[in-house]
């Protein structure tokens, strides 16, 4: 199992940073954490022809949850098998149902990857008022999961690379201010938060 993750999240509409983040980069699969907030950015995604896994964000709505699904890069409340790795999915829009859904869907199997457009509670969740507002829920899933990795977003001014456990939890910032993240997973995971 060794891939090269492209980590983005919190778009806003911004295609002119994501395509430029698209074509500077290297990777094997494109994971978004939510907030696309219109269709520009899917069809800026689709364009790459890459393998791409994502959850919608609490920004994001009806139609632009629909063509996630419909071009299956959606594992929002579901698992799916990347590269060798399971890989898990948490969106935005009502993540209590996503979380159960999950585990129910999962059925005990081994999670490597949590996409999640939330934070866990605590960690890489505080905004500019100094309030957390990460979620317990998400918190206690990675607890009770222990995945390799979780890939968040939602708190713009949370970027960074944290530990839960032996859980790595990247932030890499809102791509909207150019900011990303790559991800090298093979035997060791190594991060790396990018601005353009």
């Amino acid at each position: 199992m060794e891939a090269k993750l492209l980590h983005i999240t919190d778009i806003h509409c911004n295609t002119e940073k994501l395509a430029e983040t698209l074509s500077k980069e290297d990777y094997d699969l494109v994971v978004a954490t939510g907030d696309f907030e219109c269709l520009e950015p899917l069809e800026t995604l689709e364009q790459t022809g890459a393998k791409i896994l994502a959850v919608p964000g609490n920004m994001d709505p009806p139609h632009v949850i629909r063509r996630l699904k419909d071009l299956e890069w959606s594992i929002d409340g579901v698992t799916r098998q990347v590269n060798g790795m399971v890989f898990a999915g948490v969106g935005g829009v009502d993540p209590g149902h996503s979380t159960e859904k999950l585990v129910k869907s999962a059925g005990g199997e081994k999670i490597d990857v949590i996409l999640t457009h939330y934070p866990p509670k605590g960690i890489l969740d505080k905004t500019i008022f100094g309030i957390h507002i990460g979620l317990a829920k998400i918190r206690k899933l990675i607890e009770t999961t222990s995945p390799r990795l979780v890939l968040a977003g939602h708190v713009h001014e949370a970027r960074g690379v944290a530990r839960l456990g032996n859980t790595l939890i990247i932030n890499p910032g809102p791509l909207l201010h150019g900011y990303y993240a790559t991800i090298h997973v093979g035997e060791e995971t190594k991060p790396s938060l990018k601005k353009i």
